[in-house]
């Protein structure tokens, strides 16, 4: 599996926002020069073969008044499968990975991202997947945003 130039075209327009219309492949077409089913076509491809992991948006929960935070776990390795399907199973959760770092002052081997409506059900998810996994979560709140833009080069 490669990349050929029309995907590599493609890619690299989809870092910068989609147009807000009703087709915004057909926009990227009259933009890109390609036609839009190819542009569809070659997005399927891309997602298919894992080059890409999914198009969706970036919501901003702040805001939206909504409140969020970035979590730690250390899970048993034996329970990593269990644990994990516990917290993804909560609709608020965007991201859920493993990060065994060197750092041993840092204890940590799970992180997710969650989001709730307000500081209280946050809170009250986060204790919940305690109580149901008998672990404790750390959670480390944004204070600060420093926003970057990131545009990679597709070679």
């Amino acid at each position: 599996m490669i990349l050929c130039d029309t995907d590599r075209k493609i890619l690299h327009r989809l870092q910068s926002n989609l147009p807000l219309v009703s087709r915004p492949f057909e926009a990227l077409s009259k933009e890109l020069g390609i036609d839009e089913d190819t542009i569809i076509e070659r997005i399927k491809y891309m997602i298919d073969n894992k080059f890409v992991r999914r198009l969706a948006p970036i919501i901003n929960t702040q805001a939206m008044g909504r409140e969020a935070t970035l979590a730690a776990i250390n899970v048993p390795e034996e329970r990593i499968e269990e644990v994990s399907e516990i917290i993804n199973g909560y609709t608020g959760v965007s991201h859920n990975y493993l990060r065994n770092g060197k750092n041993k002052d840092i204890p940590y081997n799970m992180w997710f991202t969650m989001s709730a409506k307000d500081d209280e059900e946050l809170r009250s998810n986060l204790k919940e997947i305690e109580y149901r996994t008998g672990l404790v979560v750390r959670s480390l709140p944004t204070t600060k945003k420093f926003k970057i833009g990131v545009k990679f080069k597709i070679y």
